[in-house]
């Protein structure tokens, strides 16, 4: 909790490593949330802080099961932030669309986030190259498609690399391998 009133408070943020440096390390989610409530730029100041409260309580890994008692938790929660939808959004969602969902989509964006980050800082220790490879879902960007097998260092970030060039929506399926140079026989 202190984290994300830091981030959302009068505090200033802290500092975060560069990780483009080659000896950055894997960040913590939070970090990712916390760029993916204020990237959105969906939100009132007062909604960041109640959609990080309610990410920070309710966010759960995939396959982790919980209990009734949590589960009821949750929903209520749910409801909760969706009747404060009003005061918590600049502009209304589509009539379709919940802000428990919406957080919902900010936390799968962090997630997304952190995992190519971390696999990438991964890859520095054992290689100089990452290729852009396709999951092929059919929704690419043309800039995945014209890219796809491209190489680029593993000192390049792979987020801001996306953010600055790919329109896939609703996000990226593209994702970062090492490059395996051939051998020739």
């Amino acid at each position: 909790m202190k984290l994300f009133r830091s981030l959302f408070g009068n505090a200033s943020p802290p500092t975060v490593p560069n990780p483009t440096s080659p000896d950055a390390q894997p960040l913590p989610l939070a970090h990712y949330l916390a760029q993916a409530i204020r990237g959105s730029g969906k939100l009132t100041p007062r909604g960041e802080s109640v959609m990080a409260e309610y990410l920070q309580q309710f966010a759960q890994a995939p396959g982790l099961q919980i209990d009734q008692r949590q589960a009821r938790a949750k929903e209520e929660a749910d409801l909760a932030l969706n009747i404060r939808a009003a005061e918590l959004l600049r502009a209304p969602l589509s009539p379709r669309r919940t802000l428990a969902a919406f957080a919902d989509e900010l936390h799968r964006n962090a997630m997304l986030h952190k995992a190519r980050h971390d696999a990438v800082v991964n890859m520095r220790g054992f290689c100089s190259e990452m290729m852009l490879t396709l999951a092929h879902t059919g929704d690419e960007c043309a800039w995945c498609r014209e890219n796809e097998g491209r190489r680029f260092s593993v000192q390049d970030d792979p987020n801001a690399l996306l953010a600055g060039h790919c329109s896939c929506a609703p996000y990226s399926s593209s994702t970062f391998y090492p490059a395996i140079k051939a051998f020739d026989a």
